[in-house]
């Protein structure tokens, strides 16, 4: 199916939607969410996704509802991309979009507009943004019922770029522990949110967990001094003179993150050795190629 083709589609059931009320992408009060007037639908209220790799022919009832509800979905990317991201999620892995679509590629194109391979860097970040903007209800004993309220944590928004650059620490820790980290580090430099380039530096000098295992106090601190040191960094380039010494400036400073990040380098070295020498070594050599590179690049000073 062509793009043109997809187009005249998405038209047509644009039309018949209105000649049915508006059908599943119609406007309801209950529809209006986050205080956007317009359809959202909440992350929590996604079904879990199922993964069927292998379905074919026309979708069961239960895959009906939770494609319809998918759809409704993506028209949110613009305003909760998270929600629309993780309906991408659903849609994929049960291959719900074979109801309307003949490849992913076409589906993911059409009610996206971005690339698969980016597809699925917000897909991972979802789960992330989700925690940021709808914290957990705390449940309350009360007698013999059980009553919630709201937690004392406040919503933030995250962009995708900024869950993007959490993978790290998301991969070694899951949503929740992304999630800490990025509250941690907004909390410790005083913004309301953090870029995408800031969380990078952080986490580029967060030490994988392979390397060193912190608990969830230890992660805390960890984060707080690196948020403080990025911030203070960042000032201090903004305050620098733009010219050939700041660009030398930017050098020095690259040397120094990559120098705070080796810390545990030595104790992730041993224990390579002794799960595989031979990687280990071919390892060791690049490392070599690059630090006698480097050398290389030094000025005569």
């Amino acid at each position: 199916m062509s793009p043109e083709e997809l187009r005249a589609k998405r038209e047509e059931r644009r039309r018949r939607e209105e000649a049915a009320g508006g059908g599943a992408l119609r406007l309801r009060e209950e529809d209006v969410a986050q205080g956007r007037a317009q359809p959202m639908i909440r992350w929590d209220q996604l079904p879990a996704a199922v993964d069927s790799p292998h379905a074919q022919g026309p979708l069961t009832a239960q895959e009906q509802d939770s494609w319809e509800l998918c759809k409704r979905s993506f028209a949110q990317y613009k305003e909760a991309w998270f929600v629309a991201a993780t309906a991408l999620d659903i849609a994929l892995r049960g291959r719900l979009w074979r109801a309307d679509y003949e490849t992913a590629e076409l589906f993911i194109r059409d009610v996206a507009d971005m690339s698969t391979s980016n597809a699925y860097r917000q897909i991972a970040g979802a789960a992330v943004a989700a925690l940021l903007a709808e914290p957990p209800r705390l449940e309350l004993e009360s007698n013999d019922l059980s009553r919630m309220r709201d937690s004392d944590v406040r919503p933030v928004v995250i962009s995708q770029r900024a869950a993007e650059s959490l993978s790290a620490i998301r991969e070694d820790y899951g949503p929740e522990g992304a999630a800490e980290a990025y509250r941690t580090a907004a909390e410790a430099t005083g913004r309301e949110t953090l870029s995408g380039k800031t969380l990078t530096a952080i986490v580029r000098q967060f030490p994988r967990r392979a390397a060193e295992e912190l608990d969830a106090g230890q992660r805390r601190d960890r984060i707080r001094e690196l948020a403080v040191r990025q911030a203070a960094e960042e000032a201090a380039a903004k305050a620098r003179p733009a010219g050939p010494v700041a660009a030398f400036a930017a050098y020095v400073a690259k040397a120094e993150v990559f120098a705070r990040s080796t810390t545990g380098l030595a104790d992730a070295y041993a224990a390579a050795v002794a799960a595989d020498p031979a990687e280990t070594e071919r390892l060791a050599v690049r490392l070599r190629d690059h630090l006698t590179a480097a050398v290389d690049n030094l000025p005569d000073a």
